[in-house]
């Protein structure tokens, strides 16, 4: 059963739903969504899973589960990086990638939401589509490059909401004159209300990360610094805080806020994998093709120390695993994780 919405109903969709809602106000976004009036079916909805995985800790991030996430699928949104964005701290898994340019765009995995305001939507790259594969999850965007579509066309590990399709439905703009194209947003109950309003549940028990109690605080050093300073086309900095055993997180030299709640970001497990990459030939935008599968070098940081280990993915429908050097798999601190992703020879700076 193919649970994506094929390019050529797209546009179909697309004209379909024109009309169909008023984009909420930037100040005041209305309580629930005004649901379109749906096309016909595309793809046949999904059965609740009639037997659910008891879970009592989210599999990704390892922190207390709520009752409905057995029922829904995560939600993987695409950000942008040269905006402020909405939502960003609730995220299981945040991955930082650079697309065309050295610009970075986030990949955020939510595993439970609640937020009444999620963003700017951006467009999607291949490499995004494949991260999120292995969870089932609803892929949220607005547009993508060719290579992206063509793998959202295709593919059948994922749900696909296409804010082209659902603007002024699920999705309103507020046009920020600065980068009037990080305009899009939505929110959870909106999300929420896609995925119940077209009968898509989970169809992925994936199992997540092994997860493990913090480093007691004696043990814990004073000080660590990760600096990514040239990677990207800003610099990217992480500050441990020995107290509550997170990572501050900064960007463009000052503190990186989820606009949501007003505070830095504050980040449990911070992993730096090395992957290779490569301007696809003929790509007259210079976009980037980014290798997923294999096997290669890896950095994770939690409890204020580094380990030099190895990550791993077999396949696309399979989960990225990460070891050390001994080959056991990474247990991570309860809370989320961040990913950074760097290309083979880019550096990375720790102190002490």
């Amino acid at each position: 059963m193919r649970r994506t919405v094929l390019l050529g109903i797209l546009l179909l969709l697309l004209s379909a739903c024109a009309g169909t809602g008023t984009p909420p106000s930037p100040t005041a976004p209305p309580t629930s969504p005004p649901l379109p009036t749906l096309p016909p079916r595309t793809a046949t909805p999904t059965a609740p899973p009639t037997e659910r995985p008891v879970w009592t800790e989210a599999p990704l991030s390892g922190l207390p589960a709520n009752p409905p996430i057995s029922l829904w699928p995560p939600l993987a949104l695409v950000l942008p990086s040269d905006s402020e964005q909405y939502g960003m701290s609730q995220a299981s898994v945040v991955y930082e990638v650079a697309t065309e340019g050295g610009v970075p765009r986030f990949l955020a995995i939510f595993e439970q939401l609640q937020a009444a305001k999620l963003g700017p939507v951006r467009s999607a790259r291949p490499y995004l589509v494949e991260w999120a594969c292995p969870y089932g999850a609803l892929f949220v965007h607005w547009g993508g490059s060719p290579q992206a579509l063509a793998a959202l066309a295709q593919s059948d590990c994922l749900y696909n909401l296409e804010g082209m399709v659902y603007e002024g439905a699920y999705f309103w703009r507020e046009p920020d004159p600065r980068v009037p194209w990080n305009s899009l947003f939505t929110r959870s109950d909106y999300l929420y209300g896609y995925l119940e309003a077209w009968g898509l549940y989970r169809f992925v028990n994936y199992s997540g990360y092994p997860h493990k109690d913090d480093a007691p605080l004696e043990s814990r050093p004073p000080t660590q610094t990760i600096s990514i300073a040239h990677a990207f086309s800003y610099p990217v900095r992480y500050v441990y805080h020995t107290q509550d055993n997170t990572y501050l997180r900064e960007y463009q030299g000052r503190p990186h806020l989820d606009l949501l709640t007003g505070e830095q970001l504050r980040v449990k497990n911070v992993v730096v994998i090395f992957v290779p990459q490569e301007p696809i030939p003929g790509d007259e935008a210079g976009r980037l093709r980014i290798e997923t599968v294999g096997e290669g070098e890896a950095l994770i940081f939690q409890d204020g120390r580094a380990v030099r280990g190895r990550w791993t993915r077999e396949n696309l429908q399979a989960e990225l695993r990460f070891y050390d050097p001994q080959g056991r798999e990474i247990a991570f601190n309860r809370g989320n994780i961040w990913i950074e992703v760097l290309a083979p020879g880019q550096t990375v700076e720790t102190l002490p």
